[in-house]
């Protein structure tokens, strides 16, 4: 008898909305005090979160309806597209506060390195899922030509996948944006984990990959003064320069104490560059508190655990790195944001998933969980499939024994 199951996971749907929800309300929060400056009752950034919002819901509507199978040939589509998008942020895009990272599209303006997460999850899941084992050595190797003609010149040529990730990590790095490009990188080293690489090719690749990051961060003195004078923030020098998002943030969250000083009442707003975007945690923190702040995590812990969750129980492989790939996304990338915001680390860009302002982020969120529900619904589809063939088996057999 074939089982009924569900085709969408209520859990995750609901967390989603949730975190979507407070994010709206932090953000006309966090911009009505520059809007009412500007002369304006409802912010800007509110408005555009809100058609974001209903664009973001058709979306992951859409690759939700998009059969789940279909999505290992949509991927190299997705990712082609997303590449072309990163190479035309170079030649086309718009500069603001010294990096080129948006296409202005006159109507709305896209960031294309927040769908490269996606595109990367899709199809290094595409490669990863039906990567057959590496051929054992006939024999253990005696001398080192045995060894690099039997283990490492494979193991160079099956690391190919990895320029799926290099390629558009590297574009991203050129905007500037290397916290987005980290966010990338970390993601595909957990998918690689699901995947089966071995230790030592993660151990060789992590090893790799920090050797990368820091000659990147020694190549621009920004980004290395930011490091540098991140301890001494607090000083007469700094805190009202290069220490000074940070402090002002520190100092706000710090006011909030448990409950917060009340909604509207807080200050962040009045003083922070991005307070709708990477800071938007000062705001929630400031003014409901830890207690507030504990609820935003616990949303965004929610959804990460459910998709690790769901990671470890699908039936298939592709499925499996879609949904830790998309739960390595909002959980690395909602503790960067939080560390960064309470002053543990630097002031990186890092934006809270769901939660703060930018259009493209959130519709490539929404979309990703879009395919994720259709992934879990192939994977119910073909148990059910699965048992309806076995069922059908057995009535056959009992027909052929009544004969």
């Amino acid at each position: 008898m074939m089982t009924k199951t569900k085709r969408m996971d209520p859990v995750l749907t609901w967390l989603a909305c949730a975190a979507t929800f407070i994010g709206l309300l932090a953000i006309y929060d966090a911009g009505y005090a520059r809007a009412a400056a500007d002369g304006m009752v409802v912010p800007r950034e509110f408005r555009s979160q809100v058609v974001s919002t209903v664009g973001a819901l058709i979306g992951a509507g859409l690759c939700w309806i998009v059969r789940a199978k279909e999505w290992r040939t949509l991927a190299w589509v997705v990712y082609t597209v997303t590449l072309v998008g990163l190479v035309l942020v170079k030649l086309i895009g718009t500069e603001i506060n010294g990096a080129t990272r948006w296409i202005d599209l006159k109507v709305m303006t896209v960031q294309p390195a927040e769908f490269a997460k996606i595109a990367v999850i899709l199809v290094l899941a595409s490669v990863l899922a039906f990567r057959k084992p590496a051929a054992k050595p006939p024999r253990p190797p005696r001398h080192w030509a045995e060894r690099l003609d039997w283990v490492w010149i494979p193991r160079i040529g099956r690391s190919w996948p990895l320029l799926l990730v290099a390629v558009p990590a590297a574009l991203v790095v050129f905007e500037p944006d290397l916290a987005t490009a980290m966010v990338i990188a970390v993601v595909a080293g957990v998918m690689l984990v699901i995947g089966g690489v071995s230790r030592g090719s993660l151990v060789t690749l992590g090893l790799v990959t920090t050797v990368l990051v820091g000659v990147l961060v020694i190549k621009e003195p920004y980004r290395m003064e930011r490091i540098l004078h991140h301890g001494d923030r607090w000083s007469a020098e700094n805190i009202e320069g290069i220490g000074y998002q940070t402090t002002q943030s520190e100092a706000s969250m710090a006011e909030g104490s448990w409950l917060g000083v009340g909604l509207g009442e807080g200050r962040a707003k009045h003083t922070l560059p991005a307070p709708t975007t990477d800071f938007i945690g000062t705001t929630i923190a400031e003014e409901t508190g830890l207690v507030g702040m504990l609820v935003v995590l616990a949303v965004m812990g929610g959804l990460t655990w459910r998709l690790f969750y769901l990671a470890r129980n699908a039936q298939d492989r592709f499925g499996k790195l879609v949904l830790g790939g998309t739960a390595a996304w909002i959980g690395v990338q909602s503790c960067t944001n939080v560390v960064m915001a309470n002053g543990f680390a630097p002031p990186i860009g890092v934006p809270m998933p769901f939660v703060s302002a930018g259009g493209s982020s959130l519709l490539a969120l929404w979309m990703a969980l879009g395919v994720c529900q259709s992934v879990l619904s192939r994977t119910e589809k073909e148990v059910s499939a699965d048992e309806t063939d076995r069922d059908r088996r057995w009535h056959g057999r009992t027909r052929f024994s009544r004969a």
